[in-house]
């Protein structure tokens, strides 16, 4: 008997291999994993920072194209972090315990934003991950695991104030974000979840590395205490010891990249890849919406940018569309074909993957077919393969009940003409008798061909207001118009986490109060330098920054107030004036206070003033205008006046403190300084025309942007300049110099390759394409050329400011480089 059925399956095989050789078999009767979802996440950190900033009806709109079920993204699982008072990526996300009898559930926006996607999905999926502690809930130790039950307890409360305050129900809960996990604490956590009630929130471990996959084949409770394996930027590959355990395996954190149509193409690849190489059953882009000043890290590497509350322009970028792709046409739920009846790789490069409605005759095919060079994401690195057109042949078997017709939708991320398909509906594929339909399937593709043939829609709310990057100055806040333990408008926490809060003294009046009372248990920088808040443009120079700030009584002798202009996110560099309460000086110094001394390293001048007491309000103000502290003044008095300093620096204003103190601020101005000729600049350049070279010479300053250095940098790599619609073009000899010409985007020599992630916040290099071993090189004042090695006294890496469209020669102040350089056409 077990003969005869060996052939009779052996003969089936046979003649499904002889029907259907050359075609891509879709068959129901090989049902795999169930299809967790795709989302989004806010947070690791602070990436939503401007969202809650916006007025409608575009924060409305913004939260519309997220999470409305069949109209954007219309994403599936939202993912937030968990506040831990330390620096997290972009920023700094308060706690709801900053100390162990401190509890406060009206902090932050991410319960705001997880009610805002309820009320427009009541069906998403709720996800909360720390990515740092309060220091108390390491019973002073660095690690969250010292003291397990604290740090149980910590989550646990984080549940309760999301069911009791904001009738929420979070269905997933994490460790500790791409850092160690524990088994002691895993399991304790699980037992304290479910005496609270909370049996249904899922453990997800240990969002990060394969390590976990390691430790719980070695302790069974450590394993039956975890739900889900979520992994970080896992690359092709064989999973097997991950999904020996039958447990769910997620890209539980994905992508990290800009967000033009690289990026899509990168995330239309992994969320079909994932499943089809790797059995992945859900992928979590960082991050859902990139709503944080460019000068902070990783600007806009997501699926929305939103950084002009104060305007109202926002943009819906095509990984939007890409999320669609599958969002749209699927449910959580649902379950995957295997690979080889559903899902796989492409005859000729691609994938393919099936989803099928288990509970009815519905099902969705995605097809993806993306070349090596735009198929990464920003980490990890791929593997070398090639792909190449095609069009391959679909045979559906009886178990698809399919239909005569089915839907088609199709975009092309690697199309970078105006006309460029996104999402865009085509006509509905014919199905054959046979069960055969046949697809053109060019570089670039990503298709959804899927029962679904109502409901699914490209939203759109219409046009957002123009685009106006130039923060408004003057800016003035007294900050009364704000709920208590809320952030203040605009105001981005990098170290330490500031919060409006009635004023001590005269409760009538409302502060701005530095809030974490001891080091956190830390994800990046656990605060090296003191406490700061930055806001503003990372092209600032030439301003006035003045604000009052109260010490504490309690504070130690030397707490300062501090004001800086031309920070960087860490205070690392810029101008910083600060006053020491009780011991009555002040230091004028490049870069914030250490922590460990109070002091910066870095000091310019200092001084004493006649009295500084702790308790009482003062008045601090400092103004820079190009290579001088026109003025530092402490209650109205002079301190320092025409003060020389670099001028390569440039940056937010912010104002902080020198250590975990209390310190209240209160009436804060930024204001223009040093007239016309800094904040209405004339372009030095004449027009441009096409054959003019392009050179590189200082950069204008202040967040303008003039005709001669704005550039736009294209996800086809070619450098546009904007006021004449001519790119960037270079012969591919060394030494060639870099000129302008007619713009075609399939010309090698037009195309500078670079990691268009990265780029915006970093220097690298941008190679020609025609040659990759030549750069575009530059010297101070000089042509720009391409080179195999920069000038001796130049340079051959850029970094590019979205909101001036500068490709600048230096990120943060670079001592070796001088005053910051732009490519120009003069």
């Amino acid at each position: 008997a077990q003969h005869a059925t060996s052939a009779m399956k052996l003969s089936v095989l046979m003649a499904l291999v002889a029907c259907c050789a050359g075609q891509l078999v879709v068959d129901r009767a090989h049902v795999g994993k169930t299809f967790d979802g795709i989302g989004g996440l806010s947070g690791g950190g602070a990436t939503s920072r401007l969202l809650v900033d916006y007025v409608e009806p575009q924060r409305g709109q913004i939260l519309d194209y997220l999470f409305k079920p069949n109209f954007g993204a219309s994403l599936q699982i939202l993912k937030v972090e968990i506040g831990g008072d330390s620096q997290s990526t972009d920023g700094t996300e308060t706690s709801h315990m900053h100390s162990e009898d401190d509890l406060d559930y009206q902090r932050g926006y991410e319960w705001w934003l997880m009610v805002e996607a309820k009320k427009r999905n009541p069906d998403i999926k709720l996800y909360g991950l720390p990515w740092a502690f309060p220091g108390w809930v390491g019973g002073g130790s660095s690690s969250p695991f010292a003291q397990p039950n604290l740090t149980a307890t910590y989550i646990t409360l984080w549940l309760k104030g999301a069911k009791s305050v904001y009738n929420l129900d979070i269905d997933y809960i994490g460790v500790w974000n791409e850092r160690a996990s524990d088994g002691t604490y895993v399991k304790l956590l699980r037992q304290e979840l479910d005496a609270a009630g909370f049996s249904n929130t899922k453990i997800v471990a240990q969002d990060g590395g394969t390590q976990i996959c390691t430790d719980i084949s070695k302790d069974p409770a450590y394993a039956a205490a975890v739900d889900i394996i979520g992994l970080h930027y896992p690359s092709d590959g064989n999973y097997a010891l991950c999904q020996s355990f039958g447990k769910p395996v997620w890209a539980s954190e994905e992508s990290s990249s800009y967000d033009d149509l690289n990026g899509a193409a990168c995330w239309a690849r992994v969320i079909t890849s994932h499943w089809a190489i790797s059995n992945f059953t859900a992928s979590i882009m960082w991050n859902l919406v990139g709503s944080y000043f460019h000068g902070t890290d990783w600007y806009a590497s997501s699926m929305m940018t939103a950084v002009q509350p104060w305007g109202g322009y926002y943009e819906v970028n095509p990984v939007v569309w890409a999320t669609a792709h599958v969002t749209q046409f699927t449910q959580v739920g649902w379950k995957y074909l295997v690979q080889g009846s559903g899902s796989g790789q492409l005859p000729k490069g691609g994938y393919y993957v099936t989803f099928v409605d288990p509970n009815g005759s519905d099902f969705t095919i995605n097809v993806v077919k993306i070349d090596h060079l735009h198929a990464a994401c920003t980490r990890p690195s791929l593997p070398q393969f090639t792909v190449y057109d095609e069009t391959v042949t679909f045979q559906l078997a009886a178990s698809m009940k399919a239909p005569a017709t089915l839907a088609v939708w199709y975009s092309n991320f690697e199309n970078y003409t105006a006309s460029a398909p996104i999402f865009r509906r085509l006509s509905d594929v014919h199905v054959n008798a046979d069960g055969t339909f046949s697809l053109a399937v060019p570089i670039g593709a990503f298709y959804t061909i899927s029962t679904i043939t109502n409901g699914p829609q490209k939203g759109d709310l219409g046009p957002a207001p123009a685009t106006a990057p130039q923060f408004p100055l003057p800016h003035k806040d007294d900050f009364q118009s704000y709920p208590d333990s809320q952030e203040a408008k605009y105001w981005s926490d990098q170290i330490g986490a500031f919060e409006i809060h009635p004023d001590a003294a005269q409760p009538s009046n409302k502060v701005m109060k530095q809030m974490v009372p001891q080091i956190p248990i830390g994800w990046s920088d656990h605060g090296s330098l003191g406490p700061v808040t930055i806001v503003g443009m990372r092209e600032w120079q030439d301003l006035t920054v003045s604000i009052s700030f109260r010490v504490p009584v309690e504070a130690p002798k030397g707490a300062a107030g501090c004001v800086a202009t031309r920070s960087d996110q860490m205070w690392s560099n810029g101008i910083v004036f600060c006053v020491y309460t009780s011991n009555n000086t002040w230091t004028l110094s490049i870069g914030g206070p250490l922590q460990s001394t109070g002091f910066p390293v870095r000091i310019v001048q200092q001084g004493s003033v006649s009295s500084a007491p702790a308790g009482v309000w003062h008045q601090i103000s400092l103004t820079t205008v190009d290579d001088l502290v026109v003025d530092a003044s402490f209650n109205q008095q002079s301190l320092a006046s025409g003060i020389s300093i670099r001028n390569l620096d440039t940056g937010f204003a912010a104002f902080g403190t020198n250590g975990w103190y209390a310190v209240e601020y209160d009436d804060v101005v930024i204001d223009q300084a040093g007239g016309s000729a800094h904040w209405a600049p004339t372009d030095p350049c004449p027009a441009a025309q096409a054959g003019g070279r392009l050179y590189s010479r200082n950069c204008i300053s202040n967040g303008f942007a003039v005709d001669s250095q704005s550039f736009d940098l294209r996800s086809d790599f070619t450098l546009i300049h904007l006021a004449t619609g001519l790119c960037a073009t270079a012969a591919s000899t060394a030494g060639a110099p870099v000129t302008l010409s007619a713009c075609n985007s399939s010309n090698l020599n037009q195309q500078f390759f670079n990691d268009y992630t990265r780029i915006r916040n970093t220097p690298v290099g941008m190679t020609l394409q025609a040659n990759p071993i030549l750069k575009l090189s530059g010297a101070v004042s000089s042509p720009v050329s391409v080179a195999i090695k920069a000038p001796s006294n130049g340079w051959n890496s850029w970094s590019f400011f979205p909101n001036t469209n500068q490709l600048r020669n230096q990120y943060v102040a670079n001592t070796g480089l001088g005053y910051p350089q732009c490519l120009s056409t003069c």
